[in-house]
């Protein structure tokens, strides 16, 4: 039984289920027959699909498909088009309203260009799925739980659907050990928002995978998969492929993330993002209370994957409160240079919160109140009219700081809940 209460609701509005099982399934090989037979036996250790999925639901298909350039799928740091293709095809023969993506604003390439590259492109010919762009229908502020950051944008296709289907791949991740079930939410923040947090808890994964873990308690998906067939190891350093040969499924991504862990002799490095969201109450970090169903998980073959390159770093006082500082109260804003602009429209109808505001005659100007850093009007302008920069009275007092002394003594990183960090 997992940790957390029944009948509790994450902020998303979504159930969370109150047993922490994990149907497994070999597979050995990203080709449609091994897939497809791996995913069927995922979902007859768990259920028919049909107890998560009716008939005529809107449902999203969260993948991954990076936010550092066009990757294929070889790479192993996107979700393979296989596992979309078989899942999306399964919910279509529920008759489900099906619509997949990712957001794609920060890879620095045309999204077009990504979808070629991720092999998304391709599965949404195959099967008539609806690849989405998770900003043209815009996003909203949801209140976070922690201190700072104070909220995430999210996009509204997740609050547009009626259920959410987790399609994640492992592997490992330089700030946070491992990405997986709970991470590939992450993608459901837009824009810039997410390279924010990056910058925000730049080499100290305790924080990072904290904020990761408020947002997956806040926009938990229905029902996940995780993708171990291959998964690239020591992230940072020489980054390799090594097959694992393992397709993971449940209600519970915490619980996928931990038996992952595990799976890829990852279990004595610290994963902060399913510590804290089993403290959240969205999951389970235990293996002992978790099933694992569909094979016998002792006689699984578990290779020790390599780690990533070490990314905490010893900061002062000073470093951790100037980052904080210099990342919300202080931080740049956009602001539009009319001379260069050329009234073309392409910000206002980018702006996911639709805060650019145009009328006859009269140059645009960006509601900054209203103006939520996502970073999309930067991306979008041809002309490179919009720059980021401090405004009114936070610039003074940003030339006041750089003009003083650092000061303040080394801070070690906090240590792991198991005291191995």
């Amino acid at each position: 039984m997992g940790p957390f209460p029944p009948g509790f609701h994450g902020a998303g509005g979504r159930r969370v289920s109150t047993v922490s099982v994990v149907a497994a399934a070999e597979n050995r090989e990203h080709t449609r027959c091994s897939v497809g037979f791996a995913v069927r036996r995922i979902l007859e250790s768990l259920g028919p699909l049909s107890d998560v999925i009716k008939t005529g639901e809107r449902v999203l298909v969260k993948v991954n498909m990076g936010c550092s350039g066009a990757r294929g799928p070889e790479h192993r740091l996107t979700t393979h088009p296989l596992m979309a293709e078989t899942i999306i095809g399964m919910l279509l023969d529920y008759g489900a309203q099906v619509c997949f993506g990712d957001d794609v604003s920060r890879t620095g390439r045309h999204s077009d260009e990504v979808y070629r590259a991720t092999g998304m492109e391709d599965v949404a010919r195959r099967t008539g799925a609806r690849l989405v762009d998770f900003i043209a229908t815009g996003a909203r502020e949801i209140r976070s739980r922690l201190l700072y950051p104070r909220s995430h944008l999210i996009t509204n296709r997740y609050f547009d659907a009626d259920k959410v289907i987790n399609v994640a791949s492992c592997r490992s991740h330089v700030g946070v050990g491992l990405s997986g079930a709970i991470k590939n939410m992450f993608g459901c923040v837009v824009g810039l928002r997410k390279g924010a947090l990056h910058n925000l808890f730049a080499g100290d994964p305790r924080r990072f995978g904290r904020a990761l873990a408020d947002i997956y308690r806040a926009i938990p998906p229905d029902l996940s998969f995780l993708d171990l067939t291959s998964v690239a190891e020591c992230a940072g350093t020489t980054l390799a492929v090594r097959p694992v040969g393992l397709i993971l499924g449940g209600r519970d991504g915490v619980a996928l993330d931990t038996v992952a862990s595990y799976a890829i002799g990852y279990e004595e490095l610290p994963i902060w993002p399913t510590y804290y969201a089993a403290r959240f109450g969205v999951g389970c970090n235990r293996m002992e209370q978790i099933q694992i169903r569909g094979l016998d998980w002792n006689s699984v073959p578990k290779p020790r994957l390599g780690y990533p390159a070490g990314s905490a770093v010893k900061a002062s006082a000073y470093d951790r409160l100037s980052r904080v500082v210099n990342n919300t109260v202080l931080r740049p804003r956009p602001v539009i240079t009319d001379a260069k602009c050329t009234k073309c429209g392409d910000c206002v109808e980018r702006c996911p919160v639709a805060c650019i505001e145009h009328t006859e005659g009269a140059p645009y100007q960006i509601d900054l109140p209203r103006c939520v850093d996502c970073g999309c009007c930067v991306s979008i302008c041809k002309a490179g009219a919009i720059k980021v920069e401090t405004v009114g009275w936070c610039r003074p007092i940003c030339k006041l700081i750089d003009r003083l002394p650092r000061f303040g003594n080394e801070h070690h990183p906090p240590a792991d809940p198991a005291g191995k960090w």
